[in-house]
This record gives C-alpha cells, sequence and structure tokens, in this order.
C-alpha cells in the first residue's frame, strides 16, 4: 500500500510502517499543499491512503469519487511514541480502509476517556 504521512505526523511514523511503501509531505515537497489540492495529487501520484492528525479532516473533504483514503490518528498528542502504540490498531485500518473513506484510529486513553465522558 502506498501511504503519505501528512505534515503534523512524525517523519520518523514510516519506519516503522514496513509492510507498505511510506513518503512524507516534506519528501515529496507537499509541506505547504492544502489538503484539497493534497488529495489530488495524491491521486495523480498512484497513492492510496493518507495518515494525518487533522482531526478536523472528516469534515472539510468531500470524499465523493476520490481514489484515496485518509486513516486519521486521534491521540493526546502527536509524538511518535504515542503513535508507535497505536500501530497495531493502525495496521488494522489499514487492510480495511477502502477508497474513498476516512477512518479514524484513537489512542487507547483517548478512547478510554471519550467513552467514560459518553457514560
Amino acid at each position: 500500500m502506498k501511504i503519505l504521512l501528512d505534515h503534523n505526523l512524525d517523519r520518523r511514523l514510516k519506519n516503522h510502517l514496513i509492510e507498505h511503501d511510506v513518503s512524507t509531505t516534506q519528501e515529496q515537497g507537499w509541506a505547504d499543499v492544502l489538503n484539497g489540492e493534497l488529495l489530488t495529487l495524491l491521486e495523480s501520484e498512484g497513492f492510496d491512503v493518507m495518515l494525518t492528525a487533522d482531526a478536523n479532516i472528516k469534515s472539510q473533504q468531500n470524499m465523493t469519487n476520490r481514489q484515496v483514503s485518509i486513516l486519521v490518528l486521534r491521540a493526546f498528542n502527536n509524538r511518535l511514541a504515542t503513535h508507535i502504540e497505536m500501530l497495531e490498531d493502525i495496521e488494522k485500518a489499514l487492510a480495511e480502509i477502502q477508497i474513498g473513506e476516512i477512518i479514524e484510529v484513537l489512542h487507547k486513553d483517548l478512547k478510554a476517556k471519550l467513552e467514560k465522558d459518553n457514560s
């Protein structure tokens, strides 16, 4: 699977996604590209999924007729160590995600807080 790491994620995360072909927005020269244009670039370059920490992207982007998917990593911070703790859930979501979908992967601590707040 060809994956792009958005600029808001630690680029070293790519070293932990060894089963995939991973690039960063910095490596692609797209660090300053806005999301709508970025999705078009992803499609034109054959990417399958973008990983991002932008929780608002769900409400900002219309994924109808898009040929890429978005995986949103949600946690209390964007530290590499935090995202490494999420790797099993990230890999599971990558295996299940469909073209045009936006899926959120929540860190266990955030998930527990949200469940507590809703009870």
